[in-house]
């Protein structure tokens, strides 16, 4: 049985049937449900309640049952892991906006001054999604080149983001 954590980029785009990918989603969440468990953790939880699809928390949970996803806790090993990941982003990260599906970093003057502009791009909730995927068998995003920089991870990508 496949165990699959799903990052929260996701289950928004499910969430919204506007969204672009949606249906790229719809499949892939399927197909890993298919093959095994549906997975997220304390901070996906936390990422989805600032949604504002969800009224409460009953209405949360409900979608969580309804779509068959369990919310697991973290192994303090993983939590470590994530913090290590996270120092190596900060330590590298430059000054360069990075592309989330290959990897390319690049830089963009800002219109009105010509800085250049930066971001920080990543927060620790990143890396402790990323490192609870790395934990079980794979991970559904949208961030597939981030996450393989800082994890071993098998990635099931949305395309296109």
């Amino acid at each position: 049985m496949t165990r699959t954590v799903v990052d929260t980029s996701a289950l928004i785009a499910l969430l919204s049937p506007d969204d672009e990918h949606n249906r790229s989603a719809a499949t892939l969440l399927r197909e890993a449900a298919e093959e095994g468990a549906l997975l997220i953790n304390p901070v996906v939880y936390a990422e989805l309640a600032a949604d504002p699809f969800f009224g409460s928390r009953s209405d949360l949970d409900d979608f969580l049952d309804d779509t068959g996803i369990a919310v697991e806790g973290l192994p303090r090993a993983a939590q470590f892991e994530a913090g290590e990941a996270f120092r190596r982003y900060l330590n590298r990260r430059g000054e360069e906006l990075q592309c989330s599906e290959c990897g390319h970093e690049t830089t963009f003057p800002c219109p009105d001054c010509d800085a250049s502009i930066t971001a920080r791009q990543h927060v620790a909730a990143d890396f402790l999604i990323g490192a609870h995927a790395a934990t079980v068998d794979a991970l559904l995003t949208f961030d597939r080149g981030f996450y393989r920089d800082y994890f071993d991870v098998t990635c099931r990508a949305v395309r296109g983001r």
